[in-house]
């Protein structure tokens, strides 16, 4: 006959053995959160696309986009705000002295009208409810701005702008532009940072800063009197020369730098992470973004340490070997950034000829197929995780969003 303990001394003496596998359950329940949180789908919003949808100047609006937004599975929820120069929250900065026409949502193809919008006046900033909303439901909310101080031409130009055209930009024959200031003026960086201090003052956890919506501001419209007299000093007696000669690309480069360097350090001391968003990436010389913009060396940037976070917005995909090519980009670019945080696109726009829909036509795969290889190619390339540019309604097709939400649970659910 056995002996048998009484009860309470046989649940004593397994309690050192429940607290081992308490420990072991506790770690893999960590584990298995921090692996679901290590791959990241970054939704960028811009409200106004909502706008023949949802009443956006509402607090219920505002609510009913987020919902759509989340049929995407995304972690990060980053919130435009402007588009050129229009505000869409109270500005001090940027106000509308020069135009109080409000934009007229009847223009919008819609059955629901819901009037006037006027997402810069003080009833309706939604930028508080985004927060709370994400906040309440697990989710980092951020901003997404642009480099652009006008929408490509559009009516929508910045009124500081418009005020200030001592400092608007020159092509090379001296023609300005009224469409973009020049960074070579120190005023102008002041004011960019002091408009950067309004959107600290929103309480982002992040704010993204989109090259791609640049707005037609490049290095070939800084031909200004600071930077005329810049390369006067730099190369006395010579002419100056096109805008793509890399001797006038770095000059510019230099203050673009430090543009970036001074929009950082202030999102560091306010505990702010700063992501740039980028297009036009490849595995060479970047061609395309220099083409946008400019050469001002963001990899070295991104080992120096000025960005939390480099999301590439689109690619120089080959079209003969799409997920080949695209992967060498995506590992030139892990290689070249240091510890900066990488994302790729996963983009359901084809703007930029590498939205999941061209890669699903090029490969001959479904678009759900070619979201789930694109995820799974960012994963294996050391991405932090994708970024959906951006989310509009119905725009990411169901079957899409399926494999979003399937690659999730797969991450989740994989051993560290």
């Amino acid at each position: 006959m056995f002996y048998t303990a009484p009860k309470h001394k046989l649940f004593l003496s397994l309690l050192p053995r429940l607290a081992r596998l308490s420990c072991v359950s506790c770690l893999s329940w960590f584990l298995s959160i921090h692996t679901a949180q290590a791959f990241d789908i970054v939704a960028l919003v811009d409200s106004l696309d909502f706008a023949k949808n949802f009443d956006i100047e509402t607090a219920t609006g505002t609510v009913q986009v987020l919902k759509h937004v989340l049929l995407t599975h995304p972690t990060d929820i980053w919130w435009r705000d402007k588009g050129g120069g229009r505000m869409r929250y109270p500005s001090q900065c940027e106000s509308w002295q020069f135009s109080e026409a409000p934009f007229d949502k009847k223009r919008l193809p819609s059955e629901d009208i819901y009037g006037w919008l006027r997402l810069e006046s003080p009833g309706a900033n939604v930028f508080p409810n985004v927060r709370k909303e994400c906040s309440r439901r697990g989710l980092r909310f951020g901003i997404h701005t642009t480099l652009e101080e006008n929408h490509w031409y559009s009516p929508l130009a910045s009124n500081w702008t418009l005020a200030h055209p001592e400092y608007w930009g020159r092509t090379r024959n001296g023609e300005p532009w009224m469409g973009c200031c020049s960074i070579m003026h120190p005023e102008v960086v002041a004011h960019k940072l002091e408009m950067l201090d309004e959107r600290l003052a929103l309480k982002p956890e992040a704010i993204m800063l989109d090259f791609w919506r640049n707005g037609s501001w490049s290095f070939a419209r800084e031909y200004t009197a600071p930077a005329l007299a810049e390369w006067s000093r730099l190369h006395p007696g010579e002419d100056v020369p096109p805008h793509t000669d890399p001797r006038w690309q770095a000059m510019v480069g230099v203050r673009f730098a430090d543009y970036l360097r001074a929009f950082s350090a202030k999102c560091r001391s306010a505990g702010v992470r700063f992501i740039v968003g980028l297009p036009g990436i490849d595995a060479q010389d970047d061609s395309a973004l220099r083409a946008r913009i400019g050469e001002f060396n963001w990899r070295g940037l991104a080992r120096e340490g000025v960005f939390d976070a480099v999301y590439v917005l689109s690619v120089a995909m080959d079209p003969a070997d799409p997920f080949g090519s695209t992967e060498r980009i995506y590992r030139s670019v892990r290689d070249s950034c240091g510890s900066t945080d990488i994302y790729f696109p996963l983009a359901a726009y084809n703007m930029e000829k590498c939205g999941i829909g061209e890669y699903a036509r090029r490969a001959g795969v479904t678009e759900a197929e070619a979201a789930s290889r694109l995820m799974a190619l960012a994963r294996d390339c050391g991405g932090r995780g994708v970024v959906l540019e951006c989310v509009d309604f119905n725009n990411y097709r169901p079957e899409v969003r399926d494999a979003i939400a399937a690659f999730r649970q797969s991450i989740a659910t994989s051993p560290p």
